[in-house]
């Protein structure tokens, strides 16, 4: 009997990945989604999963669905994933983002059965950090919301793998980027966005004359990093998930200014903007790589990709 593996957000970007390549290695895969806009993401998998449509902030709904389908493995990827929209609506990202992780670790606890959570997190719950490159030990300091209620969740599942066994793994994600990110939401997507109005011949908007970096990683390199996790990682760990290279907005502008009609226009960030944001990033990937994964798509790569899909899509 296949392996069931049940994925919150499992239509948004990274979650309809994940499902996508689980379904192609035979797991039984449920989706735990909002609404039903964003079902064209699993459209080659679509008769292959099974969607049940509710609020991760609905707790007993959310329980039940869990104890309901009793699946060996959870990667919990739902979630408001701003740090703009966390701070529009604080109460809410609270219950998606905190008391959601909360609910699914007590449904576990009642099944009293093995169950491997992986919970999506961010390396936002680092805040700025004072040392470069960041690692699962680099103390975290959020400055936003999103990433407060991020790393509470990460407690949560440290406390209940302390105290009840409970199988937890912690995914800290990195800039994602990739093929059906949404590009149309500067505050959530920002490398897609930017992707997105050079294709259509756009000016792209980079902030400090592009002086600044992050580490971006491809979305197909976070699956492969989410199937050692699932397959090899050790309970109540934290790994962190990024290139480990170090990608200049510069040179995000320069690359889209050779790929497509787009031109590069440098502005001086808004005042929010400086409240909330963490500076350069770049990560020690060095612990997610012990378990034999390794990024194998660049950012110039991954961009190109992106633009491709656009082309083939129509957009």
């Amino acid at each position: 009997m296949s392996q069931k593996v049940l994925i919150t957000g499992g239509l948004g970007f990274v979650g309809s990945h994940i499902a996508e390549r689980l379904v192609n290695r035979n797991y039984e895969v449920v989706i735990i989604a909002r609404h039903s806009p964003k079902v064209r993401n699993i459209a080659s998998i679509l008769d292959k999963v099974k969607i049940e449509y509710g609020s991760v902030t609905d707790q007993e709904w959310l329980r039940g669905t869990i104890l309901k389908h009793k699946p060996e493995v959870i990667f919990h990827l739902a979630g408001q994933l701003t740090s703009y929209e966390s701070f529009e609506k604080p109460f809410y990202d609270v219950d998606v983002n905190a008391k959601s992780t909360l609910s699914i670790l007590e449904a576990i606890r009642e099944l009293k059965k093995s169950c491997r959570f992986i919970l999506g997190s961010t390396f936002w719950v680092v805040g700025r950090p004072r040392y470069l490159p960041i690692n699962e030990e680099t103390p975290c300091y959020p400055k936003n919301l999103y990433a407060v209620n991020r790393l509470a969740s990460e407690h949560y599942c440290r406390v209940y793998h302390a105290v009840y066994d409970l199988d937890t793994v912690v995914m800290r994600l990195s800039n994602t980027f990739g093929v059906r990110e949404q590009h149309d939401n500067p505050k959530k997507a920002a490398l897609n966005f930017l992707v997105y109005k050079a294709y259509k011949g756009q000016d792209i908007t980079i902030y400090s004359e592009g002086k600044g970096f992050r580490d971006y990683v491809y979305v197909s390199d976070v699956v492969s990093a989410a199937e050692a996790i699932m397959d090899k990682g050790k309970a109540g760990e934290c790994y962190i998930v990024g290139s480990g290279q170090k990608t200049w907005f510069y040179d995000i502008g320069k690359w889209l200014e050779e790929l497509t009609t787009g031109h590069v226009v440098y502005v001086e960030p808004p005042d929010f903007h400086n409240r909330i944001d963490i500076g350069n990033i770049i990560i020690d990937n060095a612990r997610v790589r012990s378990l034999g994964w390794e990024p194998r798509i660049s950012v110039y790569e991954g961009m190109k990709l992106v633009l491709d899909y656009y082309r083939q899509e129509g957009f």
